[in-house]
């Protein structure tokens, strides 16, 4: 018995002793090697401990783009170590040689739930094909998948196999909404632009990574976003940057982007199709950058400093890489719209608004000429505007302006309708008694 006693006893210790022992938290590594992290994308468990070692002769820091840790200089042989305890997505960069690259260094680390790793390489689910319908709920799709099965994302699919950080993000984080160029939107920077992104995966990295920002987010939930703050909402993407999405008129925009294919659902995110690509402020060098077509407007008559006979002065222009279309209510759509004629106003330039002078007059055309009415000696200047479909201007900006001075006296007739506060919808050009002036 008293034997028993003695093993029961050693037992009742090594069992308290063996509750009582922490739970050993998993670690792991990376390098800094020739200005990148290695991995630059690394997947672990909650509970990890990350450590970063220098083995760069320069300092390098851990910047959390979210601003959840910072190392600081970290000098050569020195580490620096974060324990990640909550899932998600962690982007990183080095804040000291973010001026001397093109692009700075940049790493994440994606932390999962406990059992659900998932190696580089490893197949999740076998690829589909054909085309998904907005609002299809796939089972066991990743957002690879997904945008590996849809035929007008070729080309936003081959960016993901050759980037080293976006693909491992999209296929085991989560969850996100991507905004995906179509096919089209990639030709339209041009071969040489799309072959020096495509040969730089750092560049390529950030360039897709600006197309991803955390959480699901329907059309329903940005329009409800950008309703609640105005009419536009600001998201923070992975690339540690921020895009902006208008609502206007029941339309979104993301950035200067339209929204062509919506709420098309993954297992760990959403996707929506966009007919431009988003592209970063400085990330490609601008010697590799395809010149843009962007709309001009040139007024022809009368020219600047000119004189003209007081009554009737016609206003004529040149427009170039933008077509006229009546603005009856259709969404704006790249490179169309319709033109503002000003007199005596400031021309508007707030992207968010109609264009509609607080002083001045105003009138809202689809002709190449416009004549005003009645006007009275002295000097004035006209200016012609470029207007998206909904009436705010185009961006870039695209107008001009011509002082003139007019001689002679005219006597005014009734036919110019003060405004002294305009609301309600904007209405196309009417005739000359509908011109409207703002005092």
């Amino acid at each position: 018995m008293r034997m028993n006693s003695t093993i029961l006893g050693i037992a009742a210790v090594l069992a308290i002793g063996l509750v009582a022992l922490p739970v050993l938290a998993a670690t792991a590594d990376v390098d800094i090697r020739g200005g990148d992290y290695v991995p630059a994308s690394l997947t672990v468990e909650g509970n990890t401990t990350v450590t970063w070692t220098d083995y760069d002769e320069v300092s390098h820091t851990v910047t959390s783009t979210g601003g959840l840790f910072d190392s600081g200089p970290i000098e050569q042989n020195q580490t620096f170590n974060y324990t990640f305890a909550d899932m998600g997505t962690y982007p990183y960069g080095c804040t000291l040689n973010a001026s001397t690259r093109r692009t700075p260094m940049q790493g994440v680390v994606i932390v999962v739930p406990g059992g659900m790793m998932v190696e580089p390489g490893e197949n999740v689910t076998p690829t589909p094909t054909g085309n998904l319908t907005p609002g299809e709920e796939p089972l066991n799709m990743t957002l690879v998948d997904l945008i590996a099965g849809e035929a007008n994302l070729t080309t936003f699919a081959d960016a993901l196999d050759r980037a080293s950080v976006a693909k491992m993000v999209l296929t085991s984080g989560g969850p996100y909404t991507v905004f995906a160029p179509d096919d089209a939107a990639f030709e339209a920077l041009g071969n040489e632009t799309l072959t020096t992104i495509f040969n730089d995966t750092e560049m390529l990295d950030a360039l897709l990574m600006h197309h991803v920002v955390e959480g699901n987010y329907t059309v329903e939930d940005l329009m409800a976003a950008a309703n609640t703050t105005g009419n536009m909402t600001t998201l923070d993407t992975l690339a540690g940057n921020t895009i902006n999405v208008t609502a206007v008129d029941g339309n979104l925009t993301v950035e200067n982007a339209t929204i062509v294919t919506a709420d098309v659902a993954a297992e760990n995110g959403i996707v929506h199709v966009i007919d431009m690509v988003l592209v970063p402020e400085g990330l490609i060098p601008a010697e590799n950058v395809t010149p843009t077509t962007e709309a001009n407007i040139t007024i022809v008559e009368p020219m600047e400093g000119a004189s003209v006979a007081a009554g009737n002065v016609t206003v004529s222009v040149n427009v170039t890489n933008f077509t006229l279309v009546e603005p009856t209510g259709q969404p704006n759509a790249p490179g169309e719209g319709h033109l503002h004629y000003y007199l005596d106003a400031v021309v508007p330039t707030n992207e968010s608004a109609p264009a509609i002078p607080k002083t001045g007059g105003y009138v809202i055309s689809t002709n190449l000429t416009h004549t005003w009415e009645n006007v009275t000696a002295g000097e004035h200047n006209f200016s012609v505007q470029a207007v998206n479909n909904d009436h705010t201007p185009l961006i870039p900006l695209a107008f001009e302006t011509v002082n003139v001075t007019v001689e002679g006296n005219i006597t005014p007739v009734e036919n110019v309708t003060l405004v002294e506060n305009v609301t309600g919808n904007i209405t196309p050009e009417a005739p000359a008694e509908k011109q409207r002036v703002i005092p």
